[in-house]
């Protein structure tokens, strides 16, 4: 889609517009690695209804924009070479590279560092350990973590629901109408707080699939601490995805 235009003093701020099925009362703002500005918006809102919203509230849009691009110049180049810090679950870890030494490589949390083992010592070889490592880490984690907070929750008949992970730009975790619980690997490298509001939200889509009151009378009995959760999450999203 050609990307809009918005006026906001003597500015021109370029958009782009994604519908989503998810997104069914009001716009939501965006920013990408690059910086550039996404509205996410209801299936139903044309793009004249959604331009003329966001130039009555052109000061709000370029607030949000110009506080997201400071935190985007906050965020360290990432080049994946020993001493370098990266996170897991919510902690930094300085990386250790390690020769394999003609042997299958592998990557381990050990004394407070994670330890990678590879013959290629390339940033772009090491990345890939790391993130492997990452999904490994999450799907063992968050497996537990589903099956405890599943035992809570009466409407689960204390059956874990099925998981799957993808990776998601924006996005932390989703559920299907099939009662399927989608995550983020990403979401690994946040606290476990942040990690248990996702999936207790997720959770209880499988009762409520809408943000209702009752949605959230459910979230709040099944996870009281969500708001502390749910702000740390929208504050440091843009470090968490930052691979």
């Amino acid at each position: 889609m050609r990307p809009g235009y918005l006026q906001h003093d003597n500015q021109l701020i370029p958009y782009e517009i994604r519908h989503k099925a998810t997104v069914t009362r009001r716009i939501h703002l965006h920013t990408g690695l690059d910086g550039a500005l996404v509205v996410i918006a209801p299936k139903r809102m044309g793009k004249r209804a959604i331009h003329k919203t966001l130039q009555e509230q052109s000061g709000w849009v370029a607030r949000f924009l110009a506080e997201a691009l400071v935190r985007l110049e906050e965020l360290p180049a990432c080049e994946y070479t020993d001493g370098e810090e990266q996170l897991y679950l919510g902690e930094n870890h300085p990386l250790e590279i390690v020769d394999a030494r003609g042997q299958k490589g592998w990557v381990r949390l050990e004394n407070g560092r994670i330890r990678i083992s590879t013959a290629d010592r390339s940033p772009e070889a090491v990345r890939k350990k790391l993130i492997a490592w990452y999904r490994q880490q999450a799907w063992q984690y968050f497996t537990h973590r589903i099956e405890a907070i599943s035992e809570r929750a009466a409407w689960t008949g204390d059956e874990a629901p099925p998981m799957r992970l993808r990776k998601m730009k924006r996005t932390w975790g989703s559920c299907s109408a099939r009662g399927v619980i989608t995550l983020n690997p990403h979401l690994i490298r946040a606290p476990q707080a942040c990690i248990d509001y996702v999936i207790a939200h997720e959770v209880c889509h499988l009762q409520e699939m809408n943000h209702g009151k009752a949605f959230y009378a459910l979230q709040e009995a099944l996870y009281p601490a969500w708001r502390e959760a749910k702000a740390e999450l929208r504050a440091r999203s843009h470090v968490y995805l930052h691979l």
